[in-house]
């Protein structure tokens, strides 16, 4: 995933608490989201489910109900956080001279 290839941040869109996401490639180019709560639930095997829920601000060429109903959708609005998160997290490392990034994530 690549952000300014595959979605961007509209930060020209100034009425929200968190910056939306348009998202650039097929079928959902032009879809606009945000997300408004984000929480990670641990397992007992060691692993996460990253949980979210977003507005929807422009549907583009969708119903919001199509958009709501498409598990493949909620999957790559999902893979859209997950990147952002990853981004963040590897641009904090670098900045804190961290190399493994789940030393960092752990400290």
């Amino acid at each position: 995933m690549i952000i300014g290839q595959d979605y961007k941040f509209r930060d020209d869109m100034k009425d929200y608490d968190t910056v939306p996401i348009e998202i650039l490639i097929e079928p959902w180019n032009g879809v606009i989201l945000r997300y408004v709560q984000v929480s990670v639930k641990e397992l007992e095997n060691d692993s996460a489910v990253l949980q979210f829920s977003y507005d929807l601000l422009d549907m583009g060429n969708h119903t919001e109900t199509n958009l709501r109903r498409s598990r493949k959708f909620e999957e790559f609005a999902g893979l859209i956080l997950n990147h952002m998160i990853l981004e963040v997290s590897e641009h904090v490392a670098a900045k804190s001279g961290k190399d493994d990034i789940e030393e960092f994530v752990e400290e």
